[in-house]
């Protein structure tokens, strides 16, 4: 098991080649926050949102490194965060934070070339993918890290679903909930949903660990139209809440 430091080294020494990777991600959002804040703060934003998001890079607790198929999910969800705390700062409720996260989201993977979508649907349900998920969930049962997620995978190829994802533990809202940030929980999760439309793997969930289920299920058909993700309160796992 990694020592406080070393995980946080892990990330950080890391943190210039992540931004780097985040950069469709950055670009979507100069063009969606200046439609909620004028176009100086929207620049100063930008800024705060790297210092943010090197800082909770410290945070980021070990959960396998190189070896965990999720760990740039991981950072991605670090991401997030840095621009959530920033845009607190301006005053801005959960609900228009939540909305502007998944705007920008959307503007990313609507925006990608068709090539690329095409690539990355296929790569979602090709038998390499599927293997690694597999594996990923064998591993995760272990717990080696307890910050981790811990998954079920199951096949169903040709039924309601080709195959599904069940996370009873997830990583992100435990990360979330640390940094005291898990109200926003909502609309990280409904993400899921907004890039399975712009690639059309067809997701579908019926409940979330955040809204009391026993596991998340996330449920891939590939070219079956995605559940949309918000409004929250349309959605099955928000209606099965307990």
């Amino acid at each position: 098991m990694s020592s406080t430091n070393e995980n946080e080294n892990y990330y950080f020494k890391r943190k210039d080649k992540y931004w780097k990777q985040l950069k469709m991600l950055i670009r979507s959002s100069e063009k969606i926050l200046p439609k909620y804040l004028d176009l100086q703060v929207s620049e100063i934003v930008q800024n705060e949102a790297k210092e943010e998001f090197e800082f909770f890079l410290t945070q980021l607790p070990y959960i396998g490194g190189d070896q965990n198929i999720f760990t740039f999910t991981f950072v991605s969800s670090a991401a997030a965060l840095a621009y959530i705390r920033v845009l607190e700062k301006y005053g801005l409720s959960v609900n228009i934070i939540g909305k502007i996260l998944n705007e920008i989201y959307g503007d990313v993977y609507e925006n990608l070339p068709r090539v690329v979508k095409w690539y990355l649907r296929w790569s979602e349900f090709s038998p390499g993918r599927r293997k690694k998920l597999e594996a990923f969930a064998r591993e995760s049962q272990k717990k080696e890290y307890p910050d981790n997620w811990v998954m079920e995978y199951v096949e169903c190829e040709g039924k309601e679903f080709d195959y599904a994802c069940n996370y009873s533990e997830c990583a992100v809202l435990k990360f979330f909930t640390k940094m005291e940030a898990d109200e926003y929980m909502p609309y990280v999760c409904v993400m899921d949903f907004t890039s399975s439309k712009a690639l059309r793997t067809g997701l579908h969930r019926t409940a979330t660990v955040y809204y009391g289920g026993d596991y998340c299920d996330f449920q891939f058909k590939k070219n079956r139209p995605s559940l949309p993700g918000i409004p929250l309160e349309d959605l099955p796992e928000y209606k099965n809440r307990k």
